[in-house]
């Protein structure tokens, strides 16, 4: 009797330990496809840099250049100083205004969005928790945040504002200083929805329902203090993006007006549109905003400068695309036109392009044309019929 219950017990130890040792198993190959998941973006970017870094574009330079984008490639172009930063879902192409490849940077992140101000580029990972900063030489640095990021600023000294969600609050503000150091965190109530960086502070806009309409509110906080420095009355509109103006007042952009407030948040003037917003832009104190009349087949340019209560305004008799600020003129991209106007609403200049195109950026003599496929350069000087 001993020895069968020796051999019984012999058996349950094998057995004990051949579930031990499947158990153990189960638990390396689990952790291994956690840290597979944890990496995938890294490990699949690697493989497809192995593959062809260069994929998404090709140039020409017989000419004026031409890039050729990769069927159904998204990307976002902006000029930093005088390097066109091209994103593009795995790669970040920097290219001179010859259109030579000057670097091709890989990155993991998903749904990637590109910020850019004269000398560096904010690429960050929407919804993703990676964020990082370049310019034409390298990248700067990259970081981490603990929630899941909604969207980033960058401002024009450098700084880096980061709203992220919140585990027990609406989001979470965090801003980094140009060299990426942590300098100021803000847990919100309310959801943020644009943010606007000062020397020693920020703006933002947080949008609230009342009264059974969304409003948008502006907050405005320093670095060095908890507590809030002003607050607007609540503006029935929903914020697209709000600006820093250079005596601390602010100039908000919403989907059906625009508003001015002073450095003290009393509203000074606002603007309630006549048609559908379809495109604005903002720099040096001066904004336009586009709208459409879909009945009429119209767009109107607003013009605004100086907390003008009213601003200029030019209408046209088809729908215009895009419109863009630079070197206090305001470029307009219009049916195989693009035409230059003074804040004052006069027209300055007139050039007929292809019309293929749905975006325009304008560096020194040259515009930048911006298509589905494909971006064209074509000169300003000597094309342009002046007025």
């Amino acid at each position: 009797m001993a020895d069968l219950r020796d051999v019984i017990q012999a058996r349950q130890r094998r057995k004990r330990r051949k579930q031990m040792i499947a158990g153990l198993v189960i638990l390396a190959a689990v952790l291994a496809a956690l840290l597979i998941y944890s990496k995938r973006e890294q490990i699949f970017s690697g493989l497809e840099q192995i593959s062809n870094p260069h994929s998404n574009l090709s140039a020409e330079t017989d000419g004026e250049f031409l890039l050729t984008v990769s069927g159904g490639v998204d990307y976002h172009a902006e000029f930093v100083n005088k390097n066109l930063f091209i994103l593009c879902d795995k790669y970040l192409y920097i290219y001179d205004m010859d259109g030579s490849l000057l670097d091709s940077r890989q990155h993991a992140y998903s749904n990637a969005v590109m910020q850019t101000n004269q000398n560096k580029a904010l690429t960050y990972s929407l919804g993703g928790t990676s964020f990082r900063v370049d310019t034409h030489k390298k990248m700067l640095y990259e970081n981490q945040t603990d929630q899941p990021i909604l969207f980033a600023v960058l401002s024009d000294d450098g700084k880096t504002a980061v709203v992220t969600e919140s585990e027990s609050y609406a989001c979470r503000l965090i801003v980094f200083n140009a060299s990426g150091k942590l300098i100021y965190t803000r847990d919100c109530v309310e959801r943020l929805t644009d943010v606007s960086l000062t020397d020693n502070g920020c703006l933002f806009s947080t949008i609230n329902a009342e009264n059974g309409e969304l409003v948008t509110v502006v907050q405005s906080v320093r670095f060095d203090d908890s507590d809030i420095q002003w607050i607007t009355e609540p503006l029935p509109t929903l914020c697209m993006h709000i600006y820093a103006m250079n005596d601390g007042g602010v100039f908000v952009i919403g989907d059906t007006k625009t508003a001015y407030y002073n450095n003290a948040g009393f509203l000074v003037s606002s603007y309630d549109y006549t048609g559908t917003l379809l495109d604005f832009d903002f720099t040096d104190e001066k904004g336009t905003v586009l709208l459409k009349n879909e009945e009429r087949r119209q767009s109107v340019l607003l013009l605004f400068s100086n907390y003008a209560a009213a601003p200029a305004s030019v209408v046209f008799d088809n729908i215009c695309k895009t419109v863009t600020v630079q070197d206090n003129t305001v470029y307009l991209l219009d049916a195989g036109r693009i035409r230059g106007y003074s804040f004052a609403g006069t027209e300055l200049s007139v050039l007929k392009i292809e019309d293929a195109y749905e975006k325009i950026i304008r560096n020194g003599k040259y515009f930048y044309l911006l298509g589905y496929d494909r971006i064209e350069r074509v000169s300003a000087d000597g094309n342009e019929n002046k007025k």
